[in-house]
């Protein structure tokens, strides 16, 4: 399973919209996500043994939502799915009424080891 589809499992049951680096609905809340970095960590005999993809999930509501549920929800759901339990960053948009967080946290990316054969 890659990285995203690991994602995207893991956010389905919140019932909230998910899509990968840009959400151009017209939903109030959704997930978004992106790769903030992906690089091997571990080498022998000259290839990469492990790949870590370093991951910002973001969680955008209205101001007026009760987020903190939510929040905890979303950490719990990333680490029961394999990532490393996330770091949290608030960069809500106080004048846009618009809550954002930024949920960073990592995970091994076993499929960008696979060879796929064109």
């Amino acid at each position: 399973m890659t990285v995203n589809e690991t994602i995207i499992k893991a956010l389905t049951p919140f019932g909230i919209p998910i899509t990968p680096d840009f959400f151009g609905g017209d939903k109030k809340e959704y997930f978004t996500f992106n790769y903030a970095d992906d690089r091997a960590e571990e080498f022998g005999d000259n290839a990469p043994l492990n790949v870590v993809a370093y991951m910002q999930i973001h969680y955008f509501a209205p101001m007026d939502k009760d987020y903190l549920t939510v929040k905890k929800k979303v950490r719990k759901a990333l680490f029961d799915a394999g990532f490393t339990y996330p770091d949290v960053t608030d960069a809500t948009i106080t004048e846009d009424r618009i809550r954002h967080l930024v949920f960073e946290c990592e995970i091994e990316n076993e499929d960008e080891l696979l060879v796929q054969e064109e």
